[in-house]
């Protein structure tokens, strides 16, 4: 069996492990959160800070948002 062969059962077996309703997270850039809560650069730092907006997740040297916790905070 090959490597691509393995990696795909696999995924087929955690595809029908999970339960139908659950959905990934769904991660933001900085850019794309910019544009998803309508405030600039310095308002997202400012806010982040005092905990007024969610917490990033740091991913290497990148900082991605949760999608949902934005929406949250946006009040949707």
């Amino acid at each position: 069996m090959r490597k691509s062969e393995r990696r795909k059962t696999a995924a087929e077996r955690q595809a029908t492990t999970q339960p139908a309703e659950a959905q990934p997270a769904q991660w933001r850039t900085t850019q794309e959160t910019l544009i998803m809560a309508q405030i600039s650069r310095t308002k997202l730092h400012k806010a982040t800070k005092a905990g007024t907006f969610p917490k990033p997740i740091k991913i290497g040297k990148k900082c991605v948002w949760i999608d949902s916790e934005i929406k949250e905070w946006m009040g949707r």
